[in-house]
């Protein structure tokens, strides 16, 4: 692991252990993160850390990125001590059922945030802006957070309709136009439907988006926007869908996050007035 190498820094210089300290610490921002801008933040130069590549074993610096990523953002992040299909058994106390749980919803965020791709995060979200109409197809745990993210939406005047109430799918597919947004939520990407649905929207000329852990899907592929969340756990053989809810949850939180900083203050003032609103005139006595 080149994380515990970084971690294990006995055998570093001080000019190994700062870049070490700085990739430790900057893990979020490996993405973006050049060799140069690298060098110029711990004050060492392009060779030093080629040469600091190669004391790990590794070929230079993308491989050292590339394998960071990989592995903060897989398993080890939660760590072999919380299963994440499983994070708790007939044996264990309130205490530890808490903890676990705890470090499992941590950890799957952490994983989350490090694993979205800001472009795509930034597409939608600007879809969501420009579309006169958004529908939201979503079953399960995923119409969930579909609801909450269209409740958020509804609070500052965007018209969203969650598809799959009243089974009128077909005829929201029928009527849409480009322009509009068909936002699939989707951990599995396996539903049938919805690929017929994203096909024929994509054949009239409206770009389907989709938020999933599995972007080779078939539904992945009719879709013209694709954002994926990590592979949290299994489709089939876990005690509940603790990590994907939260994985998608989050994701749409941030989503709508970056709608209301659009236009900050304008936003603040239509949430406020829909709060106002609604404690106002229908709060219980």
């Amino acid at each position: 692991m080149i994380l515990d190498s970084l971690r294990n820094s006995a055998s570093f210089n001080e000019t190994d252990r700062a870049i070490a300290t700085y990739l430790l610490n900057h893990t979020s921002d490996l993405k973006t993160l050049t060799m140069a801008k690298l060098a110029q933040e711990t004050y060492t130069s392009n060779a030093t850390i080629i040469r600091f590549c190669k004391k790990l074993g590794l070929s230079g610096y993308r491989e050292l990125i590339m394998q960071l990523i990989q592995e903060i953002s897989g398993d080890y992040l939660l760590a072999a001590t919380v299963d994440r299909n499983r994070p708790f058994d007939s044996t264990d106390s309130i205490e530890a059922i808490e903890g676990n749980l705890a470090n499992l919803l941590k950890g799957i965020i952490d994983q989350t945030k490090i694993e979205l791709d800001s472009a795509k995060l930034s597409i939608i979200a600007k879809a969501v802006l420009s579309a006169p109409r958004i529908y939201i197809f979503a079953k399960g745990e995923s119409y969930l957070a579909g609801c909450i993210f269209r409740n958020n939406l509804l609070k500052l005047d965007r018209h969203v309709t969650m598809a799959d109430d009243g089974g009128l799918q077909t005829l929201h597919v029928k009527n849409g136009k480009p322009g509009d947004l068909f936002l699939f939520l989707s951990y599995s990407g396996i539903h049938y439907d919805y690929s017929k649905y994203a096909a024929t929207l994509s054949e009239r000329g409206v770009k389907p988006c989709l938020i999933t852990a599995f972007s080779d899907s078939v539904l992945a592929k009719q879709c013209d926007t694709v954002l994926p969340i990590p592979k949290s756990e299994r489709v089939i053989g876990k005690v509940a869908n603790y990590s994907s809810l939260i994985s998608l949850t989050y994701t749409l939180q941030v989503i709508y996050s970056l709608i209301f900083n659009q236009d900050y203050q304008e936003n603040y003032r239509v949430k406020r007035e829909a709060d106002s609103f609604i404690f106002t005139s229908f709060a219980e006595i």
